[in-house]
């Protein structure tokens, strides 16, 4: 079967500023880019429209209603110095957690191998009550939850890559032994969480805090002596991917070595134990990534993979 790439153009329409880091560039870089290189397991699918009870499995409706609240009729927005609002936000956030939930209907109805969602803005900072780090709902928890109650999956299972710790992610998984989180990151960075101390009440959480200048021996060999035995062990239904790019060489957020076959290669050993743990069963969403032609390359990498 074909990797599905799920997404929808309204995605670029979030508009924190041209000098922001998170800015529409991203996405339209990334779709130039699929599209240049297009090859036949890829198949593009604009997500359907959101429910908002979804978006209830991981935020409260006192939260969601406070983000619809401060959208701008014009302007901006600042929920915070680096969280900003624009007049088209609100399309963008829904269509994001949008195509997620389609990725995962149409994976565990067995349409497609696999699903990666280019989408933004990202979510793996965004707490239940809290938005930051560019992030407005937390996309891939969203959807870990949604494909639980939905599918009655048993155990879901979470591996960020992104350079920055998914504190939103982790803080949600916390207190649930079905669900299991797992990061590599730059240590003593934004936003300051992810201690390899941080375990979860289950020990269902596990953090690998790199220091600045990580390249790819190191990278691997995190995921190869620790992630991927824990992962085993705990022995999910179903994987997700937060896929930030931001620990390439070039990003200008952070201080890791990692080149575009890094990228190639964690989601082809991702690829290797869901086919052989659980039916091949994986959604990949879009995180960070801040440097253009590193982040369009990387997501390349990254989508080879999910067919190699």
């Amino acid at each position: 079967m074909s990797t599905a790439i799920v997404t929808h153009k309204d995605c670029i329409l979030h508009d924190p500023g041209f000098n922001h880091p998170e800015n529409q560039n991203r996405l339209i870089s990334i779709f130039n880019t699929i599209k240049k290189n297009s090859k036949k397991e890829w198949k593009w699918i604009d997500s359907y429209d959101v429910d908002l009870n979804n978006i209830y499995l991981v935020h409260s409706k006192n939260y969601v209603q406070n983000i619809i609240n401060n959208i701008p009729a014009k302007g901006s927005f600042n929920l915070d110095p680096d969280t900003i609002l624009s007049p088209d936000s609100l399309k963008s956030a829904f269509k994001a957690v949008a195509s997620v939930c389609n990725a995962v209907d149409i994976i565990l109805e067995k349409k497609f191998s696999n699903a990666f969602c280019p989408i933004r803005p990202p979510g793996h900072h965004a707490e239940s009550n809290k938005a930051m780090g560019f992030c407005l709902f937390n996309n891939i928890a969203i959807a870990a939850y949604y494909a639980k109650l939905k599918f009655k999956l048993n155990k879901c299972a979470v591996i960020d890559f992104d350079v920055h710790h998914g504190n939103g992610t982790q803080k949600k998984f916390w207190n649930d032994p079905n669900m299991f989180y797992a990061s590599t990151h730059q240590e003593g960075i934004f936003p300051g969480t992810g201690y390899k101390e941080e375990t979860g009440a289950y020990n269902n959480i596990v953090n690998v805090p790199l220091p600045a200048g990580t390249d790819s021996i190191l990278f691997k060999k995190s995921y190869e002596n620790i992630i991927f035995p824990n992962l085993k062990k705990f022995s999910p239904d179903m994987i997700f991917i937060s896929a930030g790019f931001d620990a390439h060489k070039d990003d200008p957020l952070a201080d890791f070595r990692l080149i575009d076959e890094d990228f190639f290669w964690i989601t082809k050993q991702l690829k290797v134990f869901a086919e052989k743990n659980c039916n091949g069963r994986i959604v990949s969403s879009l995180e960070g990534g801040y440097n253009i032609n590193a982040l369009k390359e990387s997501c390349l990498a990254h989508l080879k993979g999910l067919i190699l």
